[in-house]
């Protein structure tokens, strides 16, 4: 199928396609994050960076709903709430904006926020502080500005998330909501801009066929691994995020 859409790909390429979309979801079902910009790197060399963004939309909207659906049962109407009441204009504005903002700073300061989330959520549990609706809805406005524009902005959340006291399934089934969320918000965008061709939203649904069973392996995982284990990963997750934007800040301005 995808070898007839975009003429040029290999059995051999739709395979590695296969298998990353597949591996990516299992990531992502485990730890909640990042799944899209592992995928996104993995995709760029075989079908372009032009056409990795609009794919990626349409397969995250697939695997969004899936995994959706496989932590059902964790979903936080509340959080979710409160994160997309400020988060959905940023979305939608957010590549206008983005645009106007200089990429290597705003990957300086992501990166060491990143970096300082885990210790910083640690003392706040010390401190016995808490996250409450204000603190969560001031979260949604970069997440919305950054997601909207950017790939891997989930990440933002995750602090405030764990001080929330989300984890396990009620962590991973409020971010797959508003991962699906945005991800309808963004292909809408795409479509509406014709950056989303019928055959890269074909290419997407198929890149997103083969997340589903990764999603469910990812949900069987989660369901016997500790919830201790499940906060260590998903810091590890968030501090390598951190590394990943200072490296990019880094090419940027020119030292890598």
């Amino acid at each position: 199928m995808l070898e007839t859409i975009l003429p040029g790909l290999t059995p051999g390429a739709i395979t590695y396609i296969a298998i990353c979309a597949f591996l990516s979801a299992v990531f992502h079902s485990v730890s909640g994050y990042a799944g899209g910009l592992i995928l996104a790197i993995c995709l760029a060399p075989v079908i372009g960076v032009k056409a990795t963004v609009p794919v990626l939309a349409m397969s995250l909207l697939v695997s969004h709903t899936s995994r959706a659906w496989a932590f059902r049962g964790g979903f936080q109407w509340p959080l979710y709430r409160d994160v997309m009441i400020t988060a959905l204009p940023g979305i939608i504005l957010g590549a206008s904006i983005y645009s106007l903002l200089p990429i290597e700073w705003i990957a300086v300061v992501l990166g060491c926020f990143l970096l300082a989330a885990a210790p910083l959520r640690r003392l706040m549990q010390r401190m016995d502080v808490k996250v409450g609706r204000k603190a969560l809805m001031g979260a949604g406005v970069p997440f919305g500005i950054l997601s909207g524009s950017a790939i891997g902005a989930g990440m933002i959340l995750a602090p405030f998330f764990l001080a929330a006291g989300l984890a396990g399934e009620a962590l991973l089934g409020t971010m797959a909501a508003i991962a699906f969320t945005v991800n309808v918000m963004k292909t809408l965008v795409f479509s509406s801009f014709s950056v989303l061709t019928l055959n890269l939203a074909l290419v997407g649904v198929a890149v997103g066929a083969c997340t589903v069973p990764g999603n469910l392996l990812g949900r069987w995982i989660v369901r016997h691994t500790p919830i201790r284990v499940h906060v260590s990963l998903v810091e590890a997750v968030v501090a390598i995020g951190g590394l990943y934007f200072l490296w990019l800040a880094a090419q940027k301005f020119g030292f890598v």
